[in-house]
């Protein structure tokens, strides 16, 4: 089962992790690789740097393309160490599934049904999400609590880097 999110990333099993694939995947999200950077001049279109103008990236060494290059974002076994489903706020979103990362930031998907956000959360639980471990070495996933203080620290960064910006 693939879980879309509201705003149309995909949950979606690669091996034993989880894939977030975006919604749109045109060749303006592919990385761009500068002559001056790599020291490699590309040999068939200088905008994006790629082989032919498909596939990925080319590898600036070996100039073939890189075959395990994919747009979005890759979660790895315990890059989150706890994730929750719960309504989402009146008017924003309709359901969200929370997530902390391993460092205690963060993440939030919003999804339209709650059908999807669990189906998301159940990829994430079996594939990446891992516990960390208290004193006599047992699980101890995160509480409500320590959603609302990641949360909480999200936002609290989110509004300082938007009054350095002004």
């Amino acid at each position: 089962m693939v879980a879309i999110t509201s705003d149309g990333w995909a949950f979606v099993p690669d091996g034993a992790d989880v894939h977030l694939i975006p919604p749109d995947t045109h060749d303006e999200d592919l990385p761009v690789r500068s002559e001056v950077v790599t020291g490699y001049q590309p040999q068939i279109d200088p905008d994006i740097q790629m082989l032919g103008g498909r596939g990925g990236p080319v590898n600036p060494h070996s100039r073939r393309p890189v075959v395990n290059w994919k747009p979005g974002e890759h979660l790895d076994l315990g890059d989150l160490i706890g994730a929750r489903v719960k309504r989402g706020a009146p008017d924003l979103d309709r359901w969200r599934l929370e997530a902390i990362g391993r460092d205690g930031d963060y993440r939030a998907w919003f999804f339209e049904t709650q059908e999807a956000a669990r189906a998301a959360l159940d990829l994430l639980e079996r594939r990446v999400v891992r516990a960390p471990k208290d004193e006599d070495g047992d699980p101890r996933p995160p509480g409500p609590e320590d959603f609302d203080e990641a949360r909480r620290l999200d936002e609290e960064t989110e509004r300082a880097l938007d009054e350095s910006e002004e």
